[in-house]
């Protein structure tokens, strides 16, 4: 059941919702990553690592978790609607 109305279902909805945001991603592997996200095409989070400044690509299915930075960039995406 979805409480949140429009809320997003996995990660890679999320991160459609977080482009432009510098957010952690912690890979099934268990690496972890500060990323900004540049864009979400179908199932893939396409990023720039901020250790090298590197393109990154991503299969959403890999990410096990998204930690944002900052709570106001949760709010503004996602509880503007409650």
């Amino acid at each position: 059941m979805n409480f949140i109305p429009n809320f997003p279902e996995n990660l890679c909805g999320i991160l459609k919702d977080l482009v432009g945001e510098k957010v952690i991603i912690i890979l099934e592997s268990g690496d972890k990553e500060l990323v900004k996200v540049v864009a979400v095409k179908g199932n893939i989070l396409i990023a720039i690592t901020m250790a090298d400044r590197k393109f990154k690509f991503v299969d959403c299915d890999c990410i096990c978790a998204v930690i944002a930075d900052c709570l106001d960039v949760i709010a503004d995406r996602f509880l503007t609607s409650l």
